[in-house]
């Protein structure tokens, strides 16, 4: 009953202003619905849009025709009931209906009471082995790359939400960039838990990628949220290149990059990369504008609900390249 009054509640969030066109309708799913649909697998709002009103349509086939409908309407699905506000969307289904607002508001209650409890029914976990890649989205990610040690580090933490109930293994995973020059080889990348979880296991998936499991301290209900940080280590004392990004495979809403520098080797110029196509990356590198140093030598960024797919981070030029 707890996981279908949250579904009530994030449904009841939904149909409020513009419902679903309402703009950045990704932000505004809560993790119950956003895990029913999947809509971390969704490449931007208009692709979320489309699965949410197909999931949506499928979970009220059965509903009688004046429940579908007020459903349609209050989350501004049914044609003609795209309005900014949800009061005048109640007082379209009260013409069509031909009953009083008062009467129109109920049934909007009734029938999402009833959607609740269809996709509590429908969303009850099976028995087959849970996939680690999925059952699970990133609320934020914060990420510190430091340059001033003796082997490059990327220090991240991770805010989850769990989208199934038991949730209790995860996944990591990362990739060494190849060098500008197209210089390709076998990398060697180090990862430890600071907190939050335990590494189970990791394998390597080619030269350059790497992929590690996580057990989480205690399994996770639907809903639930947990923090956790990871810290990975170049162990192969070879090149990087001059870069750091964030290519989101599941939904993340939130993403903050820090790169602190060698302040022996400053470079000489940083700039910001914001949804950049990740086959740009190995391109000649052509500066934007400038982000300065501060007085520690670190720049930081923040990227709001990065799409799926885009690269989002930091590059920069170092004093050696002319």
């Amino acid at each position: 009953m707890a996981h279908e009054d949250g579904l009530l509640r994030e449904l009841t969030i939904l149909r409020r202003g513009w419902g679903v066109e309402t703009e950045r309708l990704r932000g505004r799913l809560g993790p119950l619905i956003s895990g029913w649909c999947e809509i971390h697998r969704t490449a931007n709002d208009r692709e979320a849009r489309r699965v949410l009103r197909e999931a949506i349509s499928a979970a009220i086939a059965d509903f009688p025709a004046d429940d579908r409908l007020a459903v349609n309407v209050a989350l501004g699905i049914a044609p003609g009931s795209q309005h900014a506000l949800l009061s005048d969307r109640v007082g379209l289904l009260a013409q069509r209906l031909s009953v009083s607002e008062r009467t129109a508001r109920r049934r909007i209650d009734r029938s999402f009471a009833r959607l609740a409890a269809e996709i509590e029914a429908g969303t009850r976990p099976g028995d087959g082995v849970p996939d680690p890649e999925q059952g699970w989205f990133v609320k934020r990610l914060k990420a510190l790359v430091r340059l001033d040690t003796a082997e490059p580090q990327l220090i991240e933490e991770r805010l989850i939400v769990a989208t199934r109930d038991g949730l209790s293994r995860i996944c990591a995973q990362f990739t060494v960039p190849r060098l500008e020059d197209g210089r390709d080889g076998e990398r060697e990348v180090a990862a430890d838990a600071q907190y939050g979880v335990r590494i189970i296991g990791g394998n390597r998936e080619g030269q350059r990628h790497f992929r590690w499991l996580l057990d989480l301290p205690r399994p996770l209900a639907r809903g639930g949220t947990h923090t956790y940080s990871l810290v990975f280590r170049l162990r192969d004392g070879l090149p990087i290149r001059p870069s750091y990004t964030f290519v989101p495979l599941v939904t993340c809403e939130s993403f903050a990059v820090r790169v602190r520098f060698d302040p022996c080797r400053p470079p000489r110029v940083v700039w910001r990369l914001d949804r950049v196509p990740p086959s740009v990356l190995a391109d000649p590198p052509q500066p934007g504008e400038p982000l300065p140093l501060d007085g520690a030598g670190e720049v930081a960024q923040e990227f709001a609900a990065p799409q799926l797919g885009y690269a989002y981070g930091l590059r920069w030029l170092p004093q050696d390249i002319p």
